[in-house]
């Protein structure tokens, strides 16, 4: 202390500890006001799209439009340091997929024989995901007709348009599936069409189906056959040509509910659901049991193996292909998107792509269960709260609707 200065105290004990408690209020005043102002920031985005039902993935990409940019890779989510695998790679370069008719060399074979020269794995891959993909770009097929016979499938009538499309994937051996559905949840009601839809009954392996098949179609006229062979790696196909089939002969279906022959379907309560959508919901659904966070299997052997050499990076969000609902304006433009999107081996992950290459993003709903565990019991109560439930045997999917239509049929309010 220089001569001549005020002597001046030293700070007390209760001073300090006063000052720190009010630099500590202080501090959390400042950060309430932050997170107040972060809540009010969130609510406001929240509130622009309210969810009365189900949930919106990605409320900041919400659109009742459907886009389709020049460039696919950003939005597909190609972004940064691009990967060396084959569909990363042709995805990138992709224009639009060669056609059946295409004058390059090889026309829609041209993809898949560039994919078996250009993987340098490509010997390794299981037999099936190498046949897929050698033919992988080809998506014409005619229907399968008896010898002689036009399709049995009559075209939406102008003054019947359908409300909701059931449109169920089956295999030509699944006779007792098929009849389940008819008899239960598939049954004839007001607004509703059913369809089949079917490879070629002249099995790669197997017996011959052509009789059983031709009598049951002449029988119920649903079923929507196509020339090429019912494996796994082809329910691609059927997805596209169903699209194909709507845009000509259905286009103006309100909803088409793509869903497999082992499902329950619990119509009332699904009807009810797309019903009480908003309207600009209802424009551009995607609708089912959503998966946000998969990624490629990378086991060899095991089911849904995808080599790291085929495709790098993660799964877009996609409905589980158990069953899920579009809308029916969507068609055209899912054909569209269809023929600018690399292919890919499993038709729901497939599915997911095309719709995030239009820019239009999945609802989530809890009344779809597409893996029902095999020890829990499925009796009429518990699926008053569902829409979708499966797998079912055929004998279950039978008991389960007479459960429903039981008058003597009780359950716990409570529930």
């Amino acid at each position: 202390m220089g001569r001549g200065a005020a002597p001046t105290a030293a700070p007390s004990l209760g001073q300090v500890m006063r000052c720190s408690k009010c630099l500590l209020c202080l501090s959390a005043l400042l950060t309430l006001l932050g997170l107040k102002v972060y809540i009010e920031w969130t609510e406001s985005r929240v509130k622009a799209y309210p969810e009365p039902r189900g949930t919106l993935l990605d409320p900041t990409a919400a659109s009742s439009e459907p886009t389709l940019p020049a460039n696919l890779s950003a939005r597909l989510g190609q972004t940064g340091l691009l990967p060396s695998a084959y569909w990363n790679q042709q995805q990138w370069r992709l224009g639009t997929l060669p056609s059946e008719d295409s004058t390059e060399t090889g026309g829609c074979q041209a993809w898949g024989t560039a994919a078996a020269a250009e993987i340098p794995d490509f010997a390794s891959y299981p037999e099936d995901l190498r046949h897929f993909l050698l033919s992988a770009a080809c998506r014409s097929f005619p229907q399968w007709l008896p010898a002689g016979e036009d399709s049995q499938v009559a075209s939406c009538s102008s003054a019947d348009v359908p409300y909701l499309l059931l449109a169920v994937k089956s295999e030509p051996g699944r006779f007792a599936q098929r009849q389940a559905v008819r008899e239960t949840w598939g049954s004839a009601a007001p607004g509703i069409r059913l369809l089949f839809l079917l490879g070629s009954p002249v099995g790669k392996e197997g017996p011959d189906l052509r009789a059983l098949v031709t009598w049951e179609s002449r029988r119920y006229g649903d079923l929507l056959l196509w020339d090429f062979f019912d494996v796994l790696y082809n329910q691609t196909l059927k997805d596209l040509l169903l699209l194909t089939w709507v845009g000509h002969h259905c286009p103006d279906v309100n909803f088409v509910l793509q869903v497999q022959d082992d499902a329950f379907v619990h119509i009332p309560a699904l009807l009810g659901h797309l019903q009480s959508l908003p309207p600009t919901w209802a424009r551009s659904l995607y609708l089912g049991e959503i998966f946000t966070q998969a990624k490629p299997l990378r086991k060899p052997g095991g089911p849904f193996y995808v080599p790291g050499s085929f495709f790098e990076g993660d799964y877009p969000a996609y409905a589980s292909g158990g069953g899920y609902v579009i809308a029916g304006r969507l068609a055209p433009w899912l054909l569209q998107a269809a023929a600018r999107v690399a292919p890919f081996p499993f038709d729901d992950v497939y599915t997911g792509l095309c719709f995030r290459a239009l820019g239009l993003v999945p609802r989530g709903h809890s009344g779809f269960q597409t893996a029902w565990p095999t020890y829990r019991i499925m009796d009429a109560c518990t699926l008053r709260g569902l829409l979708l439930v499966r797998p079912f045997s055929p004998q279950d999917t039978i008991r389960l609707w007479k459960q429903l239509r039981s008058p003597k049929l009780k359950c716990d309010p409570h529930w």
